[in-house]
């Protein structure tokens, strides 16, 4: 077919172009880093025909080449390694070993150099092609606002928000009926936790405006599809791709800019009016940030905000959240693990007036302990925590000084994986975390529970150091009430086994295909 023809002609075209790159890559000033490391796939140093091939491949190879280069370098030899990948230009990242995560503890800026964490983030979901506006996604304020709003005290009073939500979204979603029923499984959880993350974003009714739910969570899996094709392409060639591949996106984005306008107008008006009251949300509470630039204080400006939050504050807490959910129940001791949770859920809301309040929540720790080993075992990438160096040289392991123009990444699903860090770590054992410290007093572990929200040299799903999650205890808290909420008032099975997980390139791809069936308890 003609199709046919014209996409091998352009893939064709494309590598070319990346073959002329590597060309004049290799005799620039990251040619003297690269030729320093080991590499796994294909180095820099190879033959261009060579290490193209070896770009190509890490399309779908990205888990296997980290996984050698993992036992073969980080592990045995405590050193650095070459990751080709046709995400970056010069089409490789540098592994650094676990021994170097305390590097994310320093200062971005140093007297010798300094990096930065944004540069990757941007470039995962590929935002220059879809946002028009670039200050959208240079100048974070929003992120700011999760940072002083969205902080562990004020949990406290977001905890009775959320679990009103997730109780009315259970009802109208997942159905009260006691008969069976056969749901998507992805979809049926995202739409739960959409929700009731909507109602700590915009707030009462726009949260439960179907129109809006159903864009945003079109315009989020349509920008994280798109973010993975276009990484899967040379840089050179994204300008000619990226506006195919982000029409999906851009169409979502566009609806949702023009059904948020109206409320957000509606709202910077009332806070003109008076600045002390309105509603406690993310919304109100962005409006004063914002008005300290009058450039900022523009609704379509502060909808591609609100709309750029849907990935780290909606999408990747759905993907969490769902993983657990298919991870308990498929897991060969799942009669075990819902009897321990449901025992725990009655128990704490026996001594509490409800789950709705942050008190209760933390005292869930199997339910915690239960997430927090879901997101160990189902990471949502390979290597996680980018760095690129933008000024300077920063050094790294073994002296080795690193200059602007190379990113450097963590290899977060290897270490998760580590036998060094977890007994028996390939299997999904739920109470991991919270066993040690609830069994009998003779064998009672002293100190306190690793929780979520608790990172550590060998738990990064919400990175580590200086620029570790913000939003990490409004995840933890809104994700440990829906789950308790899934274990006190459903029953739910698996249809058929679990799939294994893929990658491409660095994104393991979510499970959206899993189905399953369930029913309210009696």
């Amino acid at each position: 077919m003609a199709w046919i023809q014209h996409l091998v002609y352009f893939l064709v075209f494309s590598f070319g172009l990346l073959l002329t790159q590597l060309l004049r890559l290799k005799y620039s000033p990251r040619d003297a880093v690269w030729a320093k490391l080991d590499a796994v796939g294909a180095s820099p140093q190879h033959s261009p025909p060579l290490f193209v091939r070896g770009v190509i491949s890490s399309i779908l190879s990205t888990q296997k080449f980290a996984n050698e280069g993992y036992r073969k370098f980080s592990k045995a030899l405590d050193r650095a390694y070459a990751l080709p990948t046709p995400w970056v230009r010069g089409s490789t990242v540098m592994v650094l070993p676990p021994s170097q995560i305390s590097l994310l503890t320093r200062p971005d800026r140093t007297d010798g150099g300094e990096w930065t964490n944004m540069l990757g983030l941007i470039e995962t979901a590929q935002l220059p092609h879809v946002i028009d506006d670039p200050n959208v996604y240079q100048n974070l304020i929003h992120f700011e606002v999760v940072r002083r709003k969205m902080a562990h005290k004020d949990m406290s009073r977001l905890a009775p928000e959320t679990a009103d939500e997730i109780d009315q979204a259970f009802s109208d979603i997942w159905g009260t009926k006691t008969e069976w029923s056969t749901v998507n499984g992805w979809v049926a959880c995202g739409q739960v936790i959409s929700r009731a993350a909507q109602r700590i974003l915009v707030g009462l009714p726009e949260s439960r405006d179907k129109r809006m739910l159903e864009t945003s969570r079109h315009y989020a899996n349509a920008l994280l599809v798109g973010g993975a094709i276009i990484n899967c392409f040379p840089p050179a060639v994204r300008w000619l791709v990226a506006p195919v591949i982000t029409i999906r996106a851009r169409y979502y984005q566009a609806r949702y800019v023009k059904i948020m306008r109206p409320l957000i107008e509606e709202r910077i008006r009332q806070w003109e009016a008076d600045k002390e009251g309105g509603p406690d949300d993310f919304l109100q509470w962005m409006i004063p940030m914002c008005a300290k630039d009058p450039d900022q204080l523009d609704a379509t400006r502060i909808a591609l905000r609100l709309a750029s939050l849907v990935i780290p504050l909606i999408f990747a807490i759905c993907y969490m959240f769902a993983h657990c959910v298919f991870d308990i129940h498929g897991s060969p001791c799942r009669v075990e693990v819902l009897a321990g949770l449901e025992e725990e859920c009655r128990r704490v809301s026996a001594q509490h007036p409800s789950l709705n309040t942050s008190v209760s929540v933390d005292a869930l720790v199997r339910v915690d302990s239960t997430l927090r080993e879901s997101m160990r075992i189902s990471d949502v990438s390979v290597t996680n925590i980018f760095r690129d160096v933008t000024a300077g040289e920063v050094e790294v392991v073994g002296g080795l000084r690193v200059g602007p123009g190379v990113r450097m990444v963590f290899p977060t699903q290897d270490i998760h994986l580590d036998p060094d860090n977890y007994e028996d770590p390939r299997r999904f054992d739920a109470f991991r975390f919270s066993r040690p410290f609830e069994d009998s007093n003779d064998h009672k572990k002293e100190g306190r529970q690793d929780f979520i929200t608790t990172t550590t040299p060998s738990f990064l799903p919400f990175s580590y150091g200086r620029h570790a999650c913000p939003g990490r205890w409004f995840a933890a808290q809104l994700m440990k009430q829906a789950l308790a909420y899934i274990v006190l008032n459903y029953d739910v099975e698996l249809v058929g086994p679990q799939k294994k997980r893929k990658a491409l390139l660095n994104m393991m791809l979510p499970p959206v295909g899993t189905q399953i069936r369930i029913r309210r308890k009696v």
